[in-house]
């Protein structure tokens, strides 16, 4: 039993420096350890994404889970860390699987809590699986999914640092919600492989020879209230 609990603890503490060097360095494609695996953790919930969350998530905050069907994972998560499940737009924490449409990833990021300018770190943070996440050079050679590379500006970034990944509708999202720094919400993506990128409220994100492509999107519509203020834990 003391063996196998040292492995996590030092499981979690590896992951814990790869998110570090992540977020340190922005836009940069970094890689943790998946967590162990379990009989009981939901499909909709991979073990990278799982690893991810549970360096987060655990009693003194609170999630959200946004997925098709979300109900399973969110039961998993909260007999786990003991964290209690709130809206998206009142989460500390936003989990969407890698299995999410693109229609519901980019609603998780634009009902995403952002904070004020008096408690900018009551914004979100979201954690967004993916499907293939990778260095830019792997999408130039094809393969499915498709990739789509990124380009990230700002704090920690020298000039430009590029990543490749399937899913692109949170950038557009994100672009969309037109937040101000210091407000805005952090975004982690991890695939399926443990491979993982941060993207800072602070940082300037573009697709790679698009920048058109990241206007407004479908979901804008639906979610038009994600533009207000909002405090973790507030009542609408």
């Amino acid at each position: 039993m003391m063996i196998t609990e040292n492995a996590e603890l030092h499981r979690a503490q590896r992951a814990f420096r790869g998110v570090l060097d992540a977020f340190a360095h922005p836009g940069t494609v970094c890689t943790i350890e998946r967590a162990a695996d379990s009989p009981v953790r939901p499909a909709a919930l991979d073990s990278a994404l799982e690893a991810v969350v549970r360096l987060f998530v655990d009693q003194a905050v609170t999630f959200s889970v946004v997925d098709a069907e979300p109900d399973a994972t969110a039961a998993y998560l909260t007999g786990e860390t003991h964290a209690m499940r709130f809206p998206v737009r009142e989460a500390d924490f936003v989990v969407v699987p890698a299995r999410a449409d693109a229609q519901l990833a980019a609603e998780a990021v634009l009902e995403a809590c952002r904070g004020t300018l008096v408690a900018p770190e009551k914004g979100a943070t979201v954690l967004m699986g993916c499907a293939r996440l990778s260095a830019p050079e792997e999408a130039a050679a094809g393969g499915e999914p498709a990739l789509h590379v990124v380009e990230v500006r700002g704090p920690g970034v020298a000039d430009v640092n590029r990543f490749a990944v399937d899913r692109v509708e949170w950038a557009r999202a994100r672009a969309e919600r037109r937040d101000e720094f210091p407000c805005g919400v952090e975004i982690v993506l991890v695939d399926l492989e443990g491979n993982l990128v941060a993207v800072p409220r602070s940082s300037q994100v573009t697709l790679s020879g698009d920048a058109s492509a990241l206007g407004a999107t479908e979901a804008a519509d639906r979610v038009a209230a994600a533009s207000e203020p909002c405090l973790a834990g507030e009542v609408r």
